[in-house]
């Protein structure tokens, strides 16, 4: 019997010059966290930017085993959101990869940090 670990996706979005601060707007206007966590198995989403104006904006999300995280790459509401963001984002430049999660230590989300949230839909 194989066991399903929790995945970790983590995609650098690199803005174009000038637009980082656009870019993670896009995410909030479109709601990108929100349709994420309709998506059976996503636990959470989280949306980073650096210091650095010129920084790639992170995006990480946390879903309950890696099959969850190509459900969303399958989700077609995908599509509209790439067309909302490709405008602020230098394509070339952002990579992502998704990682199994072998060891995790605390229990305190980004959300009982004080991050803004956004709300789940049933």
């Amino acid at each position: 019997m194989s066991t399903r670990l929790p995945a970790r996706s983590v995609l650098f979005l690199q803005p174009k010059p000038g637009m980082q601060k656009e870019l993670a707007a896009v995410f909030e206007r479109i709601d990108v966290p929100g349709n994420a966590l309709k998506q059976e198995g996503c636990l959470s989403v989280e949306i980073h930017v650096p210091e650095d104006p010129e920084g790639p904006v992170l995006v990480t999300a946390l879903w309950t085993h890696r099959e969850a995280y190509d459900g969303w790459l399958a989700n077609p509401w995908r599509e509209y959101s790439g067309q909302e963001l490709s405008p602020f984002m230098d394509g070339e430049r952002s990579a992502g990869v998704v990682y199994d999660i072998v060891l995790a230590g605390g229990a305190v989300s980004a959300v009982e940090a004080g991050a803004p949230t956004v709300t789940r839909e049933s």
